[in-house]
């Protein structure tokens, strides 16, 4: 409590002060009503009225002698009323008294009453953060609410300030001095667990799956500030053990080759595994024609390849992988950041699903089966599916003929893909393939399949297919119509038979055609006691294919395949003594086929209808030569279903070789002429025309191949004039 005895306040609106003694204030002044006539009013002044107690009647009557206090009255307010203390006037006690000890007290003379002024300051305690403290009249000072300071902005880092109060600072939580990128700064982790290294002019660690520096590249994708030198399995690095890691192949040369993928940069890694696991290891990011090898670290420079993958993305599943040192060797086509992500998981059984083989998984009981592609290798080639394509095996055996389903459909891939499905009794010999269907959903139907021991093949058409399904039903042969099936095959060998479609079903169809699901097939067969030249004509299937088989139902067994609408003849020249079965497949439900046989004495098959028995023209050419009853060998530039014939050019120096094929016929029917650097690959140039198909081209020495084709149908005598002459 402060008190101030006073005559009088200052003017209207300026506060009294503590001590403030104004002698210059007039005897009479005009101040606010207090609404009450006396006593004391807190914060408020009267209205204006005149001040009766003047300067110099102040305190006049102290020590004066008295009877009572009435004689000692000296006729002032503020300095309180006077007492008669042993017959003598004495000063009167506090006027305004006040127990608050944060009030400034006020006495106006003027009113005879005494103002109260709360002084908030003196209950400050100098710590802005638990608010602004307050004196109050009655309690005195009084703590407040403390400050709230959170802005609602989830960009700042609210926090209080004993003497500033509420501050808001730019978030960055890792405390790194960079403000999080999210909020508008330039800090691209400001996670506190993580990010505290991570920041603009960071150094970029190159194996952390992080972007360091800020620069929009983490790790090997940081060209600038990574480069590999792991391009040698000595210079292998060494991963810790499951997880993801980065590497690249970029400024790396092509030290390996991979069963899977020979060519390009590679880069090695090492890793232990202490107990026997299965291991996946895959592949993500380095561009296209990328791959992974899994090799013992022995045999990490020199092969061969436990496992290798170059699918999309490039996968290895090796199960019950035993304890010991291992490498990984990514390759890919041109220098290129990746990721490596090696998992371990407990050992399960190797599914022997991979190789044709005794051990091969049976499912000769039938039903339905899974697995993934990851888990095998590209060993088979299938009739109806080149090229390098991993490939699933199964085995059943049946000792006595029954009818076999077999589905098969593949899945995982970013579109559906096509599967293809094989069935043979060798996986290594093509002649031994008896279908081979291609389908969303394949299936091979074989009525009464002859006893023995069988392989089912499945590839798909899309490398980054994850998983297949085959399922497998085999039952005993139903009935079957004369001429539906191998063992109900019409006998020709005395001329012609017929078989109605109307009773019909798809087996094997060709290797030509007439394998999908709305196909049907009937069967003849013919003996021929002695080697003759044969002539078979089949009709009344509309378009339709038409083969011969050694072996009924074996598509990889064809002497030959042709189709064609209306009758459709083909020439055998020297067909060995033997039974022969034909297979004529169509689409049409209604009807009947006819297949007529004539044979004749042998004539010698011409040494140019295969590769082997090329003709060398080298010098000089001009002769008259057919393409009746050749086969169709190799796929020249006018493509697949065409006979062709073989010659070879032999150059010892730089050469023009000018070459015409033309058909002896007026016929305008196509002719095809290809000039290639092998009999079976290697297109220098192509060229067709109607009735003469010409090549005119300047060649360095070297061996080269002519092949002359026909549609198959139109075969005929042409004659074939080459010149090989100093170029200009």
């Amino acid at each position: 409590m402060r008190r101030l005895v006073a005559l009088a306040c200052v003017l209207i609106g300026t506060a009294c002060t503590t001590g403030r003694d104004d002698p210059d204030l007039p005897d009479a002044m005009f101040v606010l009503d207090a609404a009450r006539d006396g006593g004391a009013v807190d914060g408020a002044f009267p209205r204006p009225m005149p001040d009766t107690c003047t300067e110099e009647g102040r305190d006049a009557t102290l020590g004066m002698p008295c009877a009572s206090a009435d004689e000692c009255d000296d006729g002032c307010f503020c300095n309180g009323s006077e007492l008669c203390v042993d017959a003598a006037c004495t000063a009167g006690g506090d006027p305004c008294p006040d127990d608050v000890e944060c009030t400034e007290d006020v006495c106006l003379e003027e009113t005879d009453q005494c103002f109260h002024e709360p002084l908030h300051a003196m209950c400050a305690d100098e710590d802005a953060c638990n608010g602004y403290e307050v004196c109050d009249l009655v309690v005195g000072c009084r703590p407040a609410s403390p400050l709230y300071c959170n802005d609602e902005n989830a960009c700042t880092v609210d926090s209080c300030d004993s003497e500033m109060g509420c501050v808001h600072t730019p978030r960055d939580l890792d405390g790194d001095g960079f403000v999080d990128g999210r909020c508008g700064g330039d800090d691209c982790d400001d996670d506190p667990r993580s990010g505290a290294n991570i920041y603009p002019g960071a150094v970029e660690v190159c194996d952390n799956r992080r972007d360091d520096d800020c620069d929009g590249l983490r790790d090997y994708n940081d060209t600038l500030d990574c480069t590999p030198s792991n391009g040698t399995c000595d210079a292998a690095v060494v991963i810790p053990g499951p997880g993801t890691y980065s590497g690249s192949t970029a400024g790396l040369s092509a030290s390996y080759t991979l069963a899977c993928r020979p060519s390009g940069p590679d880069a090695v890694f090492r890793f232990t595994l202490t107990e026997v696991q299965d291991v996946r290891i895959t592949v993500s990011g380095g561009g296209t024609g990328v791959a992974v090898a899994l090799r013992p670290w022995a045999q990490c420079a020199t092969g061969p390849d436990e496992k290798c993958s170059a699918a999309s993305p490039p996968s290895i599943l090796r199960r019950s992988l035993p304890a010991g040192e291992y490498a990984i060797i990514v390759k890919t086509s041109a220098g290129a950041p990746f990721d490596v992500n090696l998992m371990f998981g407990p050992p399960t059984p190797i599914p022997p699903v991979d190789l044709c083989s005794p051990t091969t998984m049976d499912v000769s009981a039938g039903g339905s089966f899974a697995g993934m592609f990851e888990e095998v290798e590209d060993d088979y080639s299938l009739s109806c599916h080149s090229g390098s394509w991993r490939d699933a095996a199964y085995r059943f055996t049946i000792t006595e003929p029954k009818d076999v389903i077999l589905t098969g459909s593949t899945s995982g891939a970013a579109w559906t893909p096509t599967t293809y499905l094989v069935l043979t009794s060798d996986c290594a010999v093509a002649t031994a393939e008896r279908a081979c269907r291609s389908s969303t959903s394949a299936e091979i139907r074989q009525r009464s399949l002859p006893p023995g021991t069988y392989y089912v093949l499945l590839e798909s058409s899309a490398t980054d297919a994850t998983t297949w399904n085959l399922t497998v039903s085999i039952t005993d042969p139903a009935p079957r119509a004369v001429g539906d099936a191998c063992t109900t095959a019409v006998d020709i060998t005395s001329g012609s038979g017929t078989a109605s479609l109307a009773t019909a079903e798809l087996d094997s169809g060709t290797s030509c055609g007439g394998t999908s699901i709305s196909s049907r097939d009937v069967y003849f067969y013919f003996d021929l006691a002695t080697t003759r030249d044969v002539t078979l004509t089949t009709d009344g299937a509309g378009f339709h294919y038409a083969s011969i088989q050694p072996m009924c139902g074996s598509t990889g067994s064809e002497l030959r395949c042709r189709s064609g609408s209306g009758p459709l003849v083909q020439t055998y020249r020297s067909m060995p003594a033997g039974r022969y079965y034909v297979a004529v497949a169509t689409t049409l439900s209604s009807g009947t086929v006819t297949a007529m046989l004539t044979t004749g004495p042998p004539t010698p098959v011409p040494p140019n209808d295969v590769c082997g028995g090329a003709i060398e023209v080298g010098m000089g050419y001009s002769n008259r030569d057919t393409l009746v009853a050749f086969d169709d060998d190799v796929i020249a530039c006018s493509g697949t279903g065409r006979p062709d014939a073989f010659y070879r050019i032999t150059l010892a120096t730089r050469r023009q070789l000018i070459a015409s094929a033309t058909r002896v016929s007026a016929s305008t029917q196509q002719v095809y002429l290809t000039l290639r650097t092998t009999c079976t690959t290697g297109d220098v140039q192509c060229a067709n025309g109607s009735r003469t198909a010409s090549i005119d081209r300047i060649l360095d020495p070297g061996t080269y191949y002519l092949v002359v084709e026909m549609l198959a149908g139109q075969e005929e005598d042409y004659t074939l004039n080459v010149f090989v002459v100093d170029p200009p």
